[in-house]
């Protein structure tokens, strides 16, 4: 059901009409969204990879992958493609994980494949360490969900296998994040207040860990709860995710999901992008403002906000009276917390999983089905014996107490992979790029600005001719060192994700003339820094 909040104080609310205020703050009430939000799984070889081995294969592989890691340095500058058969290629990058996991193959924005060349000897003789450890990243997870997630990836780790010609004994799971997205909280911070979150909370865990920030002069911020600490069997934690894909500047894929889902309108959309532009969490108030300055129809309040708009532009200094305005004339935004549950294999190895499915058909990798198949009974048991959040009063046993609401609608939630439809994606990667493009240029201007003031100190040019200026001072060194970025990056990135021209981009073709010398440029000079005329 689509429920709309009450937003009759506000100015914007006064001045729509229905159908465009419908368009603009209709929203899911109380919306949750599960997903599993990273996962890593171990591959463990019927091959000796101890050091003292005498395995032709494993040799192979390490003498393979020494002289890859040589070109990584010497040739392609960190980072070496290698081409796994039928399936593409993967980027060799100088990335180690927990200590002898030091050869790295990456998907960009996928996954990373870590292989350990040489692994210890347990007490027995044989090594019991999983040679290959696999990390499925957040962005194809919740593109994709998590069991076709699993199955693109392990193509390419047999690939792997079948061109060294290792033999897979089995795979395992070997950490999983559960996490629940909501805008079910119209107020974190008192929710989650020290003395509040106490009187809820039922679990084992000793302490907690807060986090706050100043809000205005008086006012604060909770934006993140944590339970335990990382590494152990259990990590819990509880955050605005909102706050954070702003502040880390990644994953604005997000903002499509929750709309699509329901968890945020048009308006908190708008609100979070311009945002992530700025990468200030601290901007919201001037987005809301902006947002009025763009669709508000009083002509004397959208003077004021266009006003307040501009003088933030360049330094951010938003007081309480510009929050107050702020509240007058628009609704306050849509918070999206995160709780999660990170959970190792030191913990979920003693799970009893139910048999609900027969995954004997899948071989070495059975355990990994069965352990998705018996997603509910995990994510259930992790709500109800690891934390709960139950009512503040009643039974003096609070383990007793039936949970808040905010719980009962978080373990009723659908455990259904939270995909995106293939209808979808070509959308959602569109507007990754748009927005991070955006994002680019910003930078990029900024850049180009600060360095005219560097180069002719203090001067009233245009951006324009400050951006032009910045291009032409590039000399030999400057342009080589680019193009080994160039190509760097351009293995770093997804091709998928980044094919072709934006919908909105078409390519040029300038030639600039330097007035005073009659010298002319144009790309090709450019690209070799060649004057194609002129003195």
């Amino acid at each position: 059901m689509v429920d709309k909040r009450d937003f009759k104080t506000c100015q914007i609310m006064a001045e729509m009409s229905e159908q465009d205020s419908n368009y603009w703050f209709d929203y899911k009430k109380s919306k949750f969204l599960h997903q599993i939000d990273t996962f890593y799984y171990s591959v463990k070889f019927n091959n000796d990879f101890t050091e003292e081995t005498r395995d032709d294969q494993v040799i192979r592989l390490r003498h393979y992958f020494e002289l890859k890691r040589k070109e990584l340095f010497e040739v392609y500058g960190n980072v070496v493609p290698i081409y796994i058969k039928d399936l593409g290629n993967l980027n060799l990058v100088p990335i180690t994980f927990s200590g002898f996991y030091n050869i790295c193959l990456e998907k960009p924005e996928e996954f990373n494949i870590f292989i350990a060349p040489r692994v210890p000897r347990s007490q027995e003789g044989a090594s019991v360490t999983s040679e290959i450890i696999v990390q499925i990243r957040s962005y194809m997870l919740w593109m994709y969900g998590v069991h076709n997630a699993f199955e693109r990836s392990l193509a390419y780790v047999k690939g792997i296998a079948d061109f060294f010609h290792l033999d897979i004994d089995f795979v395992q799971e070997n950490r999983a994040d559960y996490c629940w997205h909501s805008n079910y909280l119209a107020n974190p911070e008192k929710f989650f207040s020290i003395e509040n979150f106490y009187k809820m909370r039922v679990d084992r865990y000793k302490g907690a860990h807060f986090n706050t920030e100043k809000v205005g002069s008086e006012d604060y911020l909770i934006d993140y709860v944590a339970l335990g600490k990382r590494g152990q069997k259990c990590f819990v934690r509880i955050y605005l995710k909102s706050k954070e894909v702003v502040e880390m500047g990644y994953k604005p894929f997000f903002f499509k999901v929750w709309l699509f889902h329901g968890l945020i309108n048009r308006y908190d959309f708008y609100c979070y992008e311009e945002c992530f532009k700025r990468g200030s969490w601290g901007h919201l108030d001037i987005a809301r403002i902006k947002y009025y300055a763009e669709y508000g129809q009083d002509e004397s309040l959208c003077r004021r906000a266009k006003q307040i708009v501009l003088d933030n532009e360049s330094q951010l200094h938003v007081t309480d009276d510009i929050r107050r305005f702020a509240n007058m004339l628009t609704p306050k935004i849509n918070l999206i917390v995160n709780v999660e549950f990170q959970t190792m294999r030191k913990a979920s190895k003693n799970y009893p999983l139910i048999p609900f499915k027969d995954n004997s058909d899948k071989g070495c990798c059975q355990r990994i089905y069965d352990y998705l198949d018996n997603h509910y009974m995990i994510a259930n048991y992790l709500t109800s014996n690891i934390l709960r959040l139950v009512e503040t009063t009643g039974d003096s046993n609070k383990s007793r107490r039936p949970d808040c609401g905010f719980w009962r609608a978080l373990r009723n939630t659908k455990m259904v992979d939270a995909l995106v439809p293939k209808v979808q994606l070509p959308f959602i990667r569109q507007y990754n790029r748009n927005l991070s493009a955006d994002v680019m240029k910003r930078q990029l201007i900024n850049k180009a600005v600060m360095l005219s003031f560097y180069n002719k100190g203090i001067n009233e040019d245009s951006p324009a001719r400050d951006a032009m200026e910045a291009v032409l001072t590039l000399n030999d060194n400057d342009v080589k060192q680019a193009m080994r970025y160039k190509q760097k990056k351009s293995r770093q990135l997804s091709g998928q994700e980044l094919s072709g021209l934006r919908n909105d981009y078409s390519s040029l073709d300038v030639t600039i003339v330097d007035n005073a010398t009659g010298a002319v440029y144009g790309y090709d000079s450019m690209d070799d820094l060649l004057l194609q005329g002129g003195d």
